[in-house]
């Protein structure tokens, strides 16, 4: 009987490690498939997200340029403007200098006359500011 005991014994044991042969394998199927689905998934989910990071970075590319169109636009009034406005300085200036000049030579006109006229002839003082009106009127 023990050697009846000792075959059984062995029959249960080839049995128990048949089980977890099989259990192994049928785990380490279902392991490999579920990784080689979990690397799928991944090789998925990376290819959408290179996909979409594509599409975000040829929409920034396009943005920047809009944005450097814009920039350069930007310059080239502001060039503009600055050139009207240094135009209206000059132009300004240039005015402010005629009119001073005008109005010295209008004075010195009126000196010269009013010198000439007191010198010259003894007037009345009342002809005297209808004669500067004349002057001032250059007639």
């Amino acid at each position: 009987m023990p050697a009846k005991k000792a075959v059984m014994a062995q029959k249960e044991s080839a049995t128990e490690e048949n089980r977890q042969a099989s259990s192994f394998a049928d785990s380490s199927t279902t392991g490999a498939t579920g990784t080689a689905t979990d690397i799928e998934r991944v090789c998925d989910l990376l290819q959408t997200f290179m996909s979409e990071q594509r599409s975000k970075d040829e929409s920034i590319q396009r943005e920047m340029a809009r944005q450097e169109q814009r920039w350069r636009s930007l310059q080239h009034q502001f060039g503009l403007l600055q050139r009207e406005v240094q135009k209206g300085q000059f132009t300004a200036e240039t005015s402010d200098t005629r009119e001073e000049e005008q109005e010295r030579q209008t004075q010195t006109r009126i000196l010269r006359s009013s010198r000439s006229a007191v010198l010259t002839q003894p007037q009345q003082p009342e002809q005297l500011p209808a004669q500067m009106l004349k002057l001032l009127n250059g007639q």
